[in-house]
């Protein structure tokens, strides 16, 4: 018996989210090393076409591609629209801005969810939710800094990429139940792999060299093995338990920021990294509680 099936369920599931965190670092900044020799829709055709071919396979291998009928809906275009825009935006800023700074203005995600949660799906978030929000979106700032010396418009084009996985992530809530995970991430990878391609159009590409074609494949290899790492994490473990560890990301970040490419944030970015990082972790906190009370509410009914 391995150490980690010895661990409880939560400790699995955390240990499971952190680890995912490290992979997805680990791939993002293999993609920023590619970046300095090939353009973006290059980088992003590689990637995203090793993700396809990764998780089609599983498809098929488990016969998940039988329901694939399922997927022609509103929802899986607009999550492929949004898993399209982010990606490509995502990409383009990868290769322009410090790596630890793109990696906390992305830690505004789950705050942009919850906003657009409630604005398009009609979920109920209170003052303190909004807050939070609020206060993640001034950590933001600080991180990028508009105004001064520091500011690169290239921030501005990550904030925009996360709002497009907010796009990609409500979508997905709306997406068929019964249409298998790897159909939607096998697909949504294929929309980025043609739309990427077309880049060619516009774009100057060369094959490229052995160690970036490495690290291509690498950062592919990553995604789907912390896909698959989320996906154990959340079924060990209470979502509520492990999502406060996603923000584990930061800290790889910052070490592969300072490691490979001997920088390190000022110390007004930290700052403000450190308020995205609490006030996500409040909104996860200020969920559990409001979803323990649904619980204890409709026990009391019944």
């Amino acid at each position: 018996m391995s150490a980690f099936t010895r661990l409880s369920g939560p400790m699995q599931g955390i240990v499971a989210m952190v680890t995912a965190t490290a992979l997805f670092c680990c791939g993002d900044a293999m993609m920023k090393l590619a970046s300095a020799k090939l353009p973006t829709s290059e980088t992003m055709f590689f990637r995203s076409l090793t993700s396809a071919i990764l998780v089609l396979s599983f498809a098929w291998a488990t016969g998940a591609l039988a329901e694939v009928h399922r997927a022609w809906s509103r929802a899986m275009g607009l999550r492929a629209t949004g898993d399209v825009v982010a990606s490509l935006l995502f990409q383009a800023a990868l290769g322009r801005m410090y790596f630890a700074d793109l990696m906390a203005v992305l830690q505004i995600g789950p705050l942009t969810l919850t906003a657009g949660s409630a604005l398009f799906l009609g979920e109920k978030v209170g003052w303190r939710r909004w807050s939070a929000v609020a206060a993640g979106l001034f950590g933001a700032l600080l991180i990028i800094k508009p105004g001064t010396n520091a500011f690169t418009w290239w921030a501005i084009v990550a904030v925009v990429s996360v709002v497009f996985a907010a796009l990609r992530d409500i979508s997905t809530r709306r997406i068929d139940p019964l249409l298998p995970t790897p159909v939607i991430l096998g697909l949504s990878a294929v929309a980025v792999t043609i739309v990427s391609l077309a880049g060619c159009l516009v774009e100057e590409w060369s094959w490229p060299d052995g160690p970036t074609l490495a690290k291509l494949l690498g950062a592919g290899v990553c995604s789907m093995l912390g896909q698959l790492c989320v996906i154990t994490s959340v079924r060990a473990a209470e979502i509520s338990v492990v999502a406060p560890f996603r923000y584990a990301g930061i800290v790889w970040a910052l070490l592969l920021d300072l490691v490979i490419w001997a920088h390190v944030p000022d110390g007004l970015a930290l700052f403000g990294i450190a308020v995205v990082t609490v006030a996500g972790i409040y909104t996860f906190y200020r969920e559990r509680v409001l979803q323990r009370r649904a619980a204890s509410a409709a026990e009391v009914g019944r």
